[in-house]
């Protein structure tokens, strides 16, 4: 796993130290790396634990909002910086058009430095993959 966001994202493996993953269902989990964790969750059923950092869908990896927005100022590839302007369009369509230098796949999003989090970028197209209620937050943000 983390070899993907080394690879995908340029996120080096020193960012996840101190943290261990836990998978439950189709979602991995980072959390603090304590003594004596392993032994006391081990034979629970865990539904949720500290911080979704990936969905997985078969042999599909998706980072979450909130593992990207922790983690993501660390990545060196595949980000984009949205200006205030270009934002705009992006929150009220929902997507970008343009031959932006990312490579097919997902990608963080972000403005002004910040990260927002998820996008999927396929064939010219920038899609948001961030949830809407991130989105009326962003807005509510930049109206300041």
């Amino acid at each position: 796993m983390l070899t993907y966001f080394s690879t995908r994202f340029g996120i080096p493996d020193r960012a996840f130290n101190g943290f261990c993953f836990i998978k439950t269902g189709n979602t991995v989990w980072a959390v603090s790396d304590v003594p004596g964790l392993a032994e006391t969750v081990n034979g629970l059923k865990i539904e949720t634990a500290g911080l979704p950092l990936l969905r997985t869908k078969k042999n599909l990896w998706k980072p979450t909002t909130a593992g990207l927005q922790f983690f993501g100022h660390e990545a060196t590839r595949n980000t984009i910086d949205l200006n205030d302007e270009i934002l705009e369009v992006f929150l009220r369509e929902g997507f970008l058009l343009g031959a932006f230098s990312l490579e097919p796949g997902f990608v963080i999003i972000k403005w002004n430095g910040r990260v927002l989090g998820c996008g999927l970028y396929s064939k010219g197209r920038l899609t948001s993959q961030v949830p809407a209620e991130s989105w009326r937050q962003i807005r509510f943000s930049t109206t300041w």
